[in-house]
């Protein structure tokens, strides 16, 4: 129950400063840079602000790539998943390591217990770093809906070709019911946002900087992104006898898997990973603060 309270005062705090609005806003401007439409003459990568901007209504019209589904879908690009341990982190972790400095830490856990204060920084930093996460992406959607074409503005060939695109990635959602794709999408976003502020919340056991306890993920997910995109390209090289086992397990562990979770066929598996690394990084995190000594924190 006092882990309980302490979460709602918590979110409360979260909701007041504007650390998290600037996460959303953040979360905003990263989607409308993220790339929809590739020229097939030139080559090149048109982003969703740069589409505003570059073509007009009816140029829109001639491509299923500009209805507002589909850009909504691919809002969620490489811009985002760089920044993602930053934007989850900021919600919450500044005022972390704020309290922490100010030494006013002790009054908190002397009204409840070091168990139910840290267990509720490390949900509520989880929860904040989600909510910032999804509250920006369903913004940025509700955007899209008003700036780009709806798909059934488009041809009937064109409108039937997308349906059977998507049913091969969402097959347990009906034709029509867009709006059970982006609830779906709404999820995952909320899931990415919580991991992803995971690796903050465990350093700021360490060190109370919040600029190290930020950026230090980042270069980590950098790391470790770049060395998933090495190994399932090594995996993939031969066309011929292609190493799978090794290519499915990179999908199951590369950090942004959890972005399409509902889309893959090992679902359950990346549920499981990235399950077992969130209990892990609590117990670690809760032995370090419960091994603490009172030196005002």
């Amino acid at each position: 129950m006092k882990t309980v309270m302490s979460i709602k005062t918590n979110l409360k705090m979260i909701f007041t400063n504007y650390g998290f609005y600037i996460c959303t806003a953040f979360m905003i401007v990263l989607c409308f840079c993220s790339g929809i439409y590739r020229d097939s003459l030139t080559d090149d990568m048109y982003s969703v602000i740069h589409s505003l901007t570059k073509f007009n209504y009816t140029f829109m019209l001639e491509s299923i790539d500009f209805c507002s589904i589909n850009v909504m879908l691919k809002g969620s690009g490489s811009w985002l998943s760089m920044s993602i341990p930053i934007i989850s982190a900021f919600a919450f972790i500044p005022l972390i390591c704020d309290e922490c400095e100010s030494k006013a830490v002790r009054n908190a856990i002397f009204r409840s217990s070091k168990f139910s204060f840290y267990t509720s920084k490390f949900l509520t930093a989880c929860i904040s770093g989600g909510l910032a996460v999804m509250l920006g992406y369903i913004i940025f959607t509700g955007l899209v809906y008003v700036l780009f074409p709806n798909i059934n503005e488009y041809t009937i060939e064109s409108q039937n070709m997308y349906k059977e695109i998507l049913s091969y990635t969402y097959s347990n959602v009906a034709d029509d019911r867009y709006i059970g794709i982006l609830l779906i999408k709404y999820v995952e976003m909320f899931i990415y946002g919580a991991i992803a502020t995971v690796p903050a919340i465990v350093l700021t056991c360490i060190t109370k900087n919040k600029y190290l306890v930020m950026c230090i993920p980042f270069f980590f997910k950098y790391a470790v992104t770049q060395t998933c995109v090495k190994l399932s390209s090594k995996a993939w090289s031969n066309f011929e006898n292609p190493n799978e086992k090794l290519g499915r397990f990179i999908n199951i562990i590369a950090p942004d898997a959890v972005l399409n979770l509902f889309e893959s066929s090992d679902k359950k598996l990346i549920l499981l990973y990235n399950g077992g690394l969130v209990v892990i990084a609590f117990l670690f995190y809760m032995i370090i603060q419960r091994r603490r000594f009172d030196c005002g924190e």
